[in-house]
């Protein structure tokens, strides 16, 4: 299916859908250290776990209770995205990526038992999709500790 669709959250567009893909552990490995520092996780656990990862759709119900992201709101309009992160990062080739359907590297969420979801790499991305009304894919970093 090449549309992203979801009519009991409210995400029903006819956008082609991004080519969602792994990112590269060289590119994620900074926001894996700052997170195994700031929460304690041991950083190799956490390189393994990222190894290990797959691709998956996230949740509402995932969205809506994730840590850290400012995408858990359903209510962000592109201009409210664009006023939000003037200055932090190029938005419009975030957006502009996402309605051509690009090949686009996946958000990195951390899922821990006991923890609710936490965002460690592509909050631009997620405000992106909530904007244009699509369903991202994530990276699921599952780790048992």
């Amino acid at each position: 299916m090449s549309e992203t669709q979801s009519h009991e959250s409210g995400i029903d567009n006819k956008l082609p859908k991004p080519q969602w893909q792994k990112p590269s552990l060289a590119e994620e490995m900074g926001e894996l250290e700052r997170h195994a520092e700031d929460s304690g996780i041991n950083l190799d656990s956490l390189v393994s776990a990222f190894e290990k990862a797959e691709l998956q759709e996230l949740s509402d119900e995932d969205w809506v209770n994730m840590e850290n992201s400012d995408s858990s709101d359903a209510t962000w309009t592109a201009d409210q995205v664009r006023e939000h992160l003037d200055g932090k990062r190029d938005f419009k080739k975030i957006e502009e990526g996402l309605k051509r359907g690009d090949v686009m590297p996946a958000p990195v969420v951390l899922y821990r038992k006991g923890h609710r979801p936490n965002l460690l790499a592509g909050n631009s991305r997620l405000l992106g999709c909530r904007a244009l009304g699509m369903r991202p894919t994530v990276l699921a970093i599952r780790l048992n500790e």
